[in-house]
């Protein structure tokens, strides 16, 4: 938290340093194209991995109230903490099914009924993450997961921002060059004379 707090004291300067930099690199209007996308990306995996954690617990733990499982709030936290570091939900949700189905005073339609709420809360990613991920990105919502992903397996929880930052930008770049090349092949072909 100290670290972000540093970041959004100077966040007003580092902009200006990265549109700076990508300016230098890829021109005037490329650069302002970049930098946006840049923004956008972080935004995007923000939305798509914190907000869907965030969601995902909320149904989790509710599901969880209802079917009168034991510290229900303390297991939806581990299930917001478990969604943010990308671990599947299965590792709470199997626990609170197999608790119900053993221990807890549930018919078998309550118990059945109850497991499927919660293995469908608990799978709720696999659809709201790829759907969030590519929200407002200029790039392939694939190319943003992947980067996600493999930054967060590299790094931790900033490498999942910048992975994401850095494969959506790659991206861009290697679509503007083959652009490029095939427009430049299309000038040569029409000064070509026509035989």
């Amino acid at each position: 938290f100290i670290i972000a707090g540093v970041i959004m004291a100077f966040g007003e300067s580092g902009e200006r340093g990265a549109r700076a930099i990508f300016d230098r690199v890829a021109g005037k209007a490329r650069g302002e194209e970049l930098n946006k996308l840049s923004t956008a990306t972080v935004r995007a995996v923000a939305m798509g991995v914190i907000g869907v954690a965030f969601i995902q617990a909320i149904v989790v733990g509710l599901a969880l109230l209802v079917a009168g499982i034991p510290w229900a709030g303390v297991l939806a936290l581990v299930m917001l903490l478990l969604g943010i570091a990308q671990v599947p939900a299965l590792l709470v949700t199997l626990p609170a099914i197999a608790y119900m189905w053993t221990i807890g005073d549930y018919g078998t339609v309550a118990a059945a009924s109850y497991s499927v709420l919660l293995i469908v809360a608990g799978s709720a990613d696999n659809v709201l993450k790829p759907l969030m991920l590519g929200r407002g990105v200029d790039a392939p919502m694939p190319v943003v997961l992947l980067g996600a992903l493999g930054g967060m397996a590299a790094t931790g929880i900033l490498g999942m921002f910048v992975g994401a930052t850095l494969l959506a930008l790659g991206y861009q770049i290697f679509m503007g060059w083959v652009e490029a090349r095939d427009e430049l092949e299309q000038a040569v072909d029409d000064s070509q004379p026509v035989a």
